[in-house]
Order: C-alpha cells, then sequence, then structure tokens
C-alpha cells in the first residue's frame, strides 16, 4: 500500500507480546511485526493517519519500560 509506514522500535522481548495486544485493542491502528533477524526489534506497519496515535501510544508504553524508537521508513 502506498501510504503504509513502517515505525521501527527496539523493545524488550518479554513485552513484544503485550505491544501487540495493545496496538490490536485500538482496532486498525496498526500491525506489529517482528524481526526474526535483529531479536528485540519490532515494526508497526501504519498509515499516515494512524501514524501519531501509534507513535504517541509508544511513547505512553515506554514510561512503563524501554522502548527506543530506531526508525520510520515508506514502503
Amino acid at each position: 500500500m502506498k501510504n503504509t509506514l513502517k515505525l521501527r522500535y527496539e523493545v524488550d522481548l518479554k513485552q513484544i507480546n503485550y505491544i501487540d495486544m495493545i496496538i490490536k485493542a485500538y482496532e486498525g491502528i496498526g500491525t506489529v511485526n517482528v524481526d526474526h533477524d535483529n531479536p528485540g526489534e519490532i515494526w508497526i506497519d501504519v498509515t499516515k493517519g494512524t501514524k501519531a496515535e501509534v507513535k504517541e501510544i509508544m511513547a505512553d508504553l515506554g514510561n512503563q519500560f524501554e522502548i527506543q524508537f530506531l526508525s520510520e521508513e515508506n514502503y
């Protein structure tokens, strides 16, 4: 999809399932994917319309455990 963005994060491996459940709870804002080549790295597929909300959610989760924003990519 032309308007899809990848938000890449480094997270605690133990928190990936929790992050996935939180993003799924906000139906339709994004899809969490695990980078199997880089343990602890995930990316979240978002649209331009949901990017800000996902970044806000991830920042809030970053108050609970360590999350590092790595990059934003168009694809």
